[in-house]
């Protein structure tokens, strides 16, 4: 099991809890969506999961191993993220040496970081840009720069907090290959999203957050089949079940 989550417990002081006793298994091969409203704990849920918060009680395993004993730079070994602002996670003085950064931290071999670099660069369409300063790229760009230092890593568990936000089409599309090469080479794919559409095309499984029940994994077609799902997540259909709805309703009128 990839991802197993044990009785997992959680709130900020003096907040209420947004976890409590959540337990779920993910296997590699995924693409599981955190959706809710807005304050149920989504981004909460992926900064438990590579360390920056620590559970209140619970345990979260990869492979096995426990996290909770890990250092945050331990647990980067395994999981990688992106979050919702990444001019946030660029420092370095180009392109290459940011998305080179991460495998020299590993000690690879310097052909191994090359080629982890080569490949990041080229998966996420920067080739062109290498020489260039990170914050002299446009938004989508330094998104796509942000991922690609990740990649390079190669986790095995990726963390995406509002990947598709601030995409053109062809910005999409590129994301929605990377996601499908990393559920291919077995890697576990965890996303938050507002996007419901997004979450239609890359999902495999759901887990809502902010409910009055606690959070349970659901195969993406059965949580957008359940009305009460969907409105307890205060998310909307995506708009090709809305449409096969509509369909629907005018054959059967």
């Amino acid at each position: 099991m990839m991802l197993d989550i044990r009785d997992l417990s959680f709130a900020y002081p003096a907040g209420p809890a947004l976890f409590s006793r959540l337990s779920m298994q993910a296997e590699g091969g995924q693409t599981i969506a955190i959706v809710g409203r807005n304050g149920a704990g989504k981004s909460t849920f992926l900064k438990l999961l590579n360390g920056i918060l620590r559970p209140l009680s619970g345990d979260i395993r990869i492979a096995g191993t426990s996290t909770l004993p890990l250092k945050i730079s331990e647990i980067a070994h395994h999981i990688g993220t992106l979050f919702q602002t990444p001019e946030q996670q660029l420092f370095a003085p180009t392109v290459r040496d940011e998305v080179a950064f991460g495998p020299r931290q590993f000690r690879l071999q310097p052909h191994e970081t090359e080629r982890r670099t080569a490949s990041a660069l080229a998966r996420c369409g920067l080739d062109h840009l290498q020489t260039h300063h990170p914050l002299d790229l446009e938004t989508a760009s330094r998104r796509f720069l942000t991922l690609a230092s990740i990649l390079a890593n190669e986790p095995s568990i990726l963390l995406l907090d509002e990947p598709q936000r601030g995409l053109d089409r062809p910005g999409v599309e590129r994301l929605n290959t990377i996601i499908t090469e990393e559920r291919n080479k077995g890697h576990l794919v965890i996303l938050v999203c507002h996007d419901m559409n997004f979450v239609w095309q890359n999902a495999s499984a759901v887990l809502a957050t902010g409910s009055d029940t606690p959070p349970q994994l659901y195969p993406v077609e059965t949580f957008f089949d359940q009305t009460a799902l969907v409105r307890a997540a205060c998310v909307d259909l995506p708009a090709a079940l809305q449409l096969r709805q509509s369909l629907h309703a005018s054959v059967t009128a």
